[in-house]
C-alpha cells in the first residue's frame, strides 16, 4: 500500500521534474495494479492539457489572422487565449501539486 502511495504521488508530482514522461511510462508498465494505472493515466492527462490546449490554441490564431480585418481583433484574441491557457496551466500545475501532496499525507 505504501509502494502505490509513493508511485502514485509521484505520478503528480512529476510535473516538477518530468512532466508527461513520468506518468506515462508509469501507466504503461502499471497494468496489472488499476489503482496505480487509473492514477497515473489521470496525471498523465493533467499534465498533457497545457500543451495540447496551447497548440489548439495557437492553431486558432493561425486560422483567424486569415479571417480577421485587422491586427487589433487578432491580437485581442490571443491575449485572451492567453489568458485562458495561463489559468489553464496554473490550475493544472497547482491541482498536480495538490494531488501528489495528498497522496502522501493520506493514509
Amino acid at each position: 500500500m505504501t509502494h502505490n502511495r509513493i508511485i502514485n504521488s509521484l505520478s503528480y508530482l512529476s510535473i516538477l521534474f518530468l512532466p508527461v514522461l513520468f506518468p506515462l511510462i508509469v501507466w504503461a508498465v502499471s497494468r496489472d495494479n488499476p489503482a496505480v494505472h487509473r492514477t497515473a493515466a489521470h496525471a498523465f492527462w493533467l499534465h498533457l492539457l497545457p500543451a495540447v490546449l496551447a497548440v489548439a490554441f495557437i492553431v486558432i490564431l493561425a486560422v483567424s489572422g486569415f479571417y480577421m480585418a485587422n491586427f487589433s481583433q487578432s491580437s485581442w484574441l490571443a491575449i485572451g487565449l492567453l489568458g485562458v491557457l495561463s489559468l489553464v496551466a496554473l490550475v493544472s500545475y497547482l491541482g498536480a501539486i495538490v494531488r501528489g501532496i495528498q497522496y502522501l499525507v493520506t493514509e
